[in-house]
């Protein structure tokens, strides 16, 4: 495998600098956009081809305004244009082929251009604890046979960690360039850094892996990246990318959860970028203290079930400044059965969910943006999306508790900005879905304590909101609306026919309440 010129001329460097701002190589795997190209101070960027969507990774000094140039390359010139999200002060202009705005502050964004593919482009703080590539407490896998050529499969890689994890604190540094590689269990009181420009790829050959459990509906699977159990204070960090190969791997009836970190403590993961799941991509099963920022999940539309970051049975999780693009939903928490199919690897028995937050989030899915379920087998408790936005979802926001007998209780969505809707998940297509239904005859428990507030629906869906219990003893209770604006309105809707919620979508349900502030 070959780099692009630049990376292969310039050997260790693994970005282009301009002033304010920092691109990353990418791999020849991958093709530079033919729709669109990006000069940020003037400088080029690099840009991927993707599947129904382009994107730029790169980073950026905040504070003082940076120019971004955007160039509709298969247009003969800009007629229309969005900015997602649309609550950010971006002042844009028009030149031509070009749109061109500044930013004192780094976003992830989502550019439209005369109703042709997104533009995705995401950009990060400047990095402040890059490591050295070598010294006292860093492991460099090149120093332990790794191949960075992508022409081989990887061992030198866990040699590394292994090597590191006997001594606790230290770093496994990845210099730029292109790994295959198989499983990874990360050590306890490790960091793995990832360089810009350095990309992880997994195979999409069952062979190269060890079979974790087996999806009933789908195919057998693995965990790819791992921490070990009872384990703590491990980190991933960086800004190169953690590829899936999720299309081919899924043609090759396999799947895999991306990044698991399961039976730990303390797990941080800051920076890199995940793409291409084939199953879950990002998935907290069983940690306790878990944060997860500057986190990038870019997967396929033409690849089902590949939710963005699902928290399982954790406690103390906050997952701050992240995108999630998949097919499936984008964030949401879940709790499970023991012992069956994908829980079969769980370190520990079925635990609660409590304490989980997101916030300054992107979602753009064709199911749910924001969702606690479908699993609720244990009890999952205080659970709260703020300050975030929905791109595009079949349904913005929601408790599906299709799975279990234990209580969603204190779920709060607040500050949200649902900016398109499309798709039906569920029979769904709404900005809100709060149901209990039973599945598979696992069970059902109730939705209890649910806190709507300063909520922007800016479509209202193709099908009525659905707020809906089970029966007369099995209900939705304890629903507050607050501040919920409909469809562009100036003020906050006083009544559920208001909110598009009919009495034939709210049945079995109790203690609906407003506490509109304004």
């Amino acid at each position: 495998m070959r780099f692009s010129s630049i990376f292969a001329v310039l050997s260790g460097l693994a970005a282009t600098v301009a002033a304010g701002a920092v691109s990353y190589p990418r791999p020849d795997i991958y093709s530079k956009s033919a729709h669109f190209s990006l000069r940020v101070n003037g400088e080029q960027m690099y840009t991927v081809s993707y599947d129904r969507y382009d994107y730029v990774h790169l980073s950026m000094d905040t504070g003082s305004p940076t120019e971004f140039r955007i160039k509709a390359m298969t247009e003969s010139k800009i007629n229309s244009y969005r900015i997602s999200p649309m609550n950010l002060p971006i002042q844009a202009k028009v030149e031509g082929q070009e749109l061109i705005f500044s930013l004192k502050q780094a976003h992830y964004l989502i550019v439209k251009i005369n109703d042709r593919k997104e533009f995705v482009i995401m950009i990060d703080p400047k990095e402040t604890d890059v490591p050295k590539e070598r010294g006292d407490g860093i492991f460099n896998v090149l120093d332990y046979k790794a191949d960075n050529t992508g022409k081989t499969l990887n061992a030198g890689i866990q040699s590394a960690m292994d090597a590191a994890g006997k001594k606790p604190g230290s770093i496994v540094y990845v210099p730029p360039g292109l790994y295959q590689m198989g499983n990874l269990v990360l050590r306890n009181r490790t960091s793995l850094y990832l360089a810009g420009g350095a990309t992880l790829r997994f195979t999409g050959n069952a062979k190269d892996y060890k079979k974790y459990f087996k999806k009933g509906d789908l195919y057998d699977a693995t965990w790819w990246i791992s921490t070990e159990f009872d384990s703590q204070d491990i980190k991933i960090y960086g800004r190169g990318t953690i590829d899936g190969n999720g299309k081919n791997t899924r043609d090759n009836k396999y799947m895999a959860k991306l990044v698991v970190p399961a039976g730990t403590k303390n797990f941080r993961f800051d920076g890199p970028l995940v793409r291409d799941g084939s199953f879950w991509a990002v998935t907290p099963i069983q940690v306790t203290g878990c944060y997860l920022t500057n986190i990038k999940i870019l997967d396929r539309f033409d690849v089902s079930q590949n939710d963005g970051i699902d928290v399982i049975e954790s406690t103390r999780v906050t997952v701050r400044r992240a995108i999630a693009i998949a097919n499936d939903d984008s964030f949401s928490t879940k709790t499970w059965l023991e012992d069956y199919g994908q829980t079969v690897p769980y370190p520990y028995r079925p635990r609660e969910l409590r304490d989980v937050t997101f916030e300054d989030c992107l979602a753009w899915t064709f199911c749910y943006g924001y969702k606690v379920g479908q699993g609720v087998h244990e009890l999952q408790e205080n659970v709260v999306f703020k300050d975030s936005v929905v791109y595009k979802a079949g349904v913005g926001i929601g408790i599906h508790h299709l799975f279990g007998t234990a209580a969603a209780n204190k779920v709060t969505f607040e500050n949200i900005d649902i900016e398109d809707l499309a798709g039906s998940p569920g029979g769904r297509a709404t900005w809100l879905a709060i149901w209990i239904r039973e599945g598979l005859k696992r069970g059902v428990g109730p939705v209890t304590n649910t806190l709507i507030k300063n909520i922007k629906a800016r479509k209202q869906g193709a099908k009525n909101g659905f707020l809906s219990g089970w029966n007369s003893t099995v209900k939705v209770s304890g629903v507050t609306f607050s501040d919920v604006y409909m469809n562009g309105a100036s003020k906050p809707a006083t009544t559920l026919k208001e909110m598009n919620l009919d009495n034939a979508n709210h049945t079995f349900t109790e203690g609906i309440k407003f506490a509109n502030t304004k």
